[in-house]
C-alpha cells in the first residue's frame, strides 16, 4: 500500500482560529479538493473566518470535497495508488486543547461512518492525557516510538551518505587504497551508538565530517570522524562548526 501525501501540516502553538484556518486552508488547497473547496466557500463564505467551527471546516472543506472527488473518479487518476495520507505533526503543541479534542472526535466519527474511504490521518504527538483518551479507539493504530530502535535506519542512512560522498573525495579514495576500508565496521558501530537514534544528530555529524577543508582547518574526513564522536551531541558539533566559520 502506497500513501500519497495530501499535505503536511504542523499544529504549532496556535489558537483555535489559527488551528482551523491555517490547517484547513492548506489541506483543502490540494489539487484534488480545490474545486469542491471553492464551491463550499461560495455557499458559506464565512468558513475561513475568525471563530469558524473547526469541525464544520473539516466537514465542508476536507471530508466532503474528498468524497466528491472520489465519486468523480479524480482520486483513481492519482499518479500513485493507495490511500491518501494527511500528516498532522505536533498536535500536542496546539494550545487550544478543546480544538484538538473536537478535531479528533470529529475525525473518528467520520471514519466510523465511512470506514472504506481511502483516506488516512497520521498524527505525530506526545501522548498527553486529553489526546490519549480520545485516540484509544478501535479505529486507531497507536505506535510508541520509544519502543522501536532507530539504529538500523541510522546505519542505512550513514552507509548511503558516506558512500555517496566518498565517490567525490579523492583524499578518501587514496586513504582507502593505502589503508583499507573506511569507515571501518568499528567506526560505524561507534557512530551509531553515539547518535542514539537521532537523525538530526546523524545528519549533523555527516555534514561536519565531510565539510570542505580550509586553511585554518585542513583536517580530512578521516580525522574529523573520531573528533565528532568525542563531541557532546549537537551543542558540541555546532560549537565546532561555528569555530571553523
Amino acid at each position: 500500500m502506497t500513501d500519497v501525501p495530501l499535505h503536511f501540516e504542523n499544529f504549532s502553538r496556535a489558537n483555535g482560529a489559527q488551528l482551523g484556518q491555517q490547517t484547513i486552508n492548506l489541506i483543502a488547497g490540494n489539487q484534488y479538493l480545490s474545486n469542491s473547496r471553492k464551491t463550499a466557500l461560495k455557499a458559506e463564505p464565512g468558513l475561513l473566518a475568525h471563530g469558524a467551527s473547526l469541525t464544520r471546516q473539516l466537514e465542508r472543506l476536507v471530508y466532503e470535497p474528498f468524497q466528491a472527488s472520489l465519486k468523480r473518479g479524480l482520486i483513481v487518476k492519482a499518479p500513485v495508488k493507495g490511500p491518501f495520507l494527511i500528516v498532522v505533526d505536533g498536535l500536542d503543541e496546539c494550545e487550544n486543547k478543546q480544538g484538538v479534542v473536537d478535531f479528533i472526535d470529529h475525525m473518528l466519527d467520520f471514519f466510523k461512518k465511512h470506514p472504506p474511504i481511502p483516506l488516512r490521518f497520521f498524527i505525530a504527538s506526545r501522548v498527553e492525557e486529553y489526546i490519549r483518551t480520545r485516540l484509544e479507539n478501535d479505529g486507531v493504530l497507536l505506535g510508541d516510538l520509544n519502543s522501536h530502535s532507530a539504529d538500523e535506519d541510522i546505519e542505512i542512512f550513514l552507509q548511503a551518505s558516506f558512500q555517496g560522498a566518498m565517490a567525490n573525495v579523492r583524499v578518501i579514495q587514496e586513504f582507502v587504497r593505502a589503508h583499507g576500508e573506511w569507515p571501518t565496521k568499528s567506526d560505524m558501530s561507534k557512530s551509531i551508538s553515539h547518535i542514539k537514534g537521532s537523525f538530526v544528530l546523524a545528519s549533523t555529524i555527516f555534514k561536519f565530517i565531510f565539510q570542505p577543508a580550509t586553511e585554518e582547518d585542513p583536517s580530512t574526513p578521516m580525522g574529523r570522524l573520531p573528533l565528532a564522536l568525542e563531541m557532546n551531541g549537537l551543542d558540541g558539533l555546532y560549537a565546532q562548526t561555528l569555530a571553523r566559520s
